[in-house]
């Protein structure tokens, strides 16, 4: 198959993994002001983590069209840390000694891992940025259910809209890329990995936190 029937078809693939997180959220016992602080620091790690890695891929990325959509992806990525970040010193969320990069997620650890270009934009711009903007649906809507509406406002205007746009532009640079059999095969195996370890890393923080819903990145 040619490199636009191969992505059309692991988009397809990946929904079965992705749909896990349209499942009815658990009840939460936490104080909203409590479990938002939380969730916030889960966003802001998630965000530093995409900015991370993509920044490290950029200068060992030769095809162009990946290292430009890589470059674009750190700096929108980091660019959300910040405004998230402005609006949770706002929110008084104390941030004092919060280190997203410290630990390393097993996300960040997994990504690490890869070496081709194929697999990265796989595994990071059309899998994770799938994965990022069908949590984020969840959040935003549980910040509106809140009355967080400044942070939602956020979300909805700026971070959501890039993250489909990393993830458009991941799909058509994977297009690209991924024109051969073992190509594709190892694609797919980046794809399916990532979710399967954002699907691992979701569950716990949900058992662990007690949160209803885990933002995206």
């Amino acid at each position: 198959m040619d490199g636009n029937e191969f992505v059309n078809k692991l988009k397809a693939e990946n929904e079965s993994i992705l749909a896990k997180i349209d499942e009815p959220p658990i009840a939460s016992g936490i104080p909203n002001g409590e479990l938002l602080a939380t969730l916030i620091k889960m966003a802001l790690k998630n965000e530093m983590e995409a900015a991370e890695i993509a920044a490290e891929w950029v200068s060992t990325t030769q095809e162009l069209p990946a290292k430009l959509a890589l470059a674009r992806h750190a700096g929108d990525e980091a660019r959300h840390y910040q405004l998230i970040e402005e609006k949770a010193r706002a929110m008084r969320v104390p941030l004092e000694g919060f280190r997203p990069l410290d630990p390393p997620s097993p996300v960040l650890t997994y990504l690490r891992t890869l070496t081709t270009t194929p697999e990265r934009v796989a595994a990071a711009l059309v899998a994770r940025e799938a994965m990022g903007g069908r949590r984020n649906v969840q959040f935003l809507a549980f910040l509106d259910r809140i009355g967080q509406h400044d942070l939602a406002a956020l979300y909805r205007d700026v971070i959501n809209p890039d993250e489909d746009c990393h993830h458009r532009s991941g799909c058509a640079v994977l297009a690209e890329l991924a024109t051969a059999p073992e190509t594709q095969q190892a694609a797919r195996r980046a794809a399916v990995s990532l979710l399967e370890t954002g699907d691992r890393v979701r569950s716990k923080a949900l058992q662990s936190t007690g949160a209803p819903v885990i933002p995206g990145c």
